[in-house]
């Protein structure tokens, strides 16, 4: 069985300041393949890891080493650059909260806070302190080796993850209901969408809910056309279908959320294709989406 954990932030590393909600790491799943691969989920505003334990799980379930990240994420990128006059004011931060360069005024995040601090010290914190589970695999001379990784996200965490598929050569990216960021105005274009990809655009895929009541498909359609996805296909429906959905990177669902959540989820169609509490389930009492987290992350 996989074994499941909760980690302070502050345990891999005492100087993290913000945001100290728990990591969510699962070890692979000793009864299948280990793939000696990583799978990292980035929450939405305001959110934390465990709010999305089932698809962690089920990347433990194909034998990935699988966690929830933790990260500065209080507030919406849309609110934080709102009353910026900057174009790039979305790539900006984003590029500070993953890195902790010192890049924009709306945000003030240093290495130990970003994410891919916070990630590379949790790692190395891992390995040390379990060193029978693999998670060193992971690591090329102590560094984070990204082709071995897949970095998903919801929402404000989908955009960080295709940020990062800008500045290396991930595994692959994974946005659920995202990217959601515009330029100076609402009609205008993010200008950090159009930089040249590092993880190429057949690694990228996107999954989003047609009434989506936070990010408009029209959107997010746009921004996944950015990034190149459109190349590999229109969006494609995964009502009432099977892998491999056509080959296309980006999906869509119109299935209404888990109508008895166990409690309060504003936006539920924004959330349901990836938080448990609205995600759909099946007879069973399954996931309903499963099956397409497989074909996105888990191949």
């Amino acid at each position: 069985m996989s074994v499941e954990r909760e980690l302070s932030p502050t345990t891999a590393n005492p100087a993290v300041a913000t945001n100290t909600a728990a990591h969510f790491v699962v070890t692979p799943n000793p009864a299948v393949a280990a793939q000696n691969r990583l799978f990292v989920m980035l929450p939405g505003s305001g959110a934390i890891p465990r709010f999305y334990r089932e698809v962690v799980r089920t990347g433990a379930s194909r034998g990935y080493h699988a966690i929830g990240l933790t990260y500065p994420n209080d507030t919406a990128v849309f609110d934080l650059c709102a009353p910026s006059p900057d174009p790039d004011c979305a790539g900006k931060a984003r590029r500070e909260i993953l890195t902790g360069a010192d890049l924009s005024p709306v945000v003030s995040v240093n290495r130990d806070d970003s994410i891919i601090g916070r990630l590379e010290d949790l790692i190395r914190h891992l390995d040390r302190t379990f060193p029978t589970e693999g998670w060193g695999r992971v690591l090329a001379s102590g560094q984070l080796d990204w082709s071995r990784i897949t970095m998903a996200g919801h929402s404000q965490g989908a955009g960080h993850a295709a940020y990062l598929g800008k500045l290396f050569s991930l595994d692959r990216t994974v946005m659920f209901s995202g990217p959601s960021d515009v330029g100076l105005t609402p009609t205008t274009l993010a200008p950090w969408l159009s930089l040249p990809n590092v993880t190429p655009a057949g690694r990228q895929f996107g999954f989003t809910h047609t009434g989506d009541e936070l990010v408009p498909l029209a959107l997010v359609s746009q921004n996944w056309t950015l990034l190149g996805l459109s190349e590999f296909g229109p969006n494609t429906s995964v009502d009432g279908a099977a892998a491999p959905y056509g080959l296309s990177r980006r999906l869509v669902t119109s299935v209404a959320p888990n109508p008895s959540p166990p409690g309060t989820v504003p936006q539920p169609r924004h959330s349901s294709p990836v938080v448990d509490a609205v995600t759909p389930l099946d007879a069973q009492g399954a996931p309903l989406y499963r099956p397409v987290w497989t074909y996105l992350a888990f191949p």
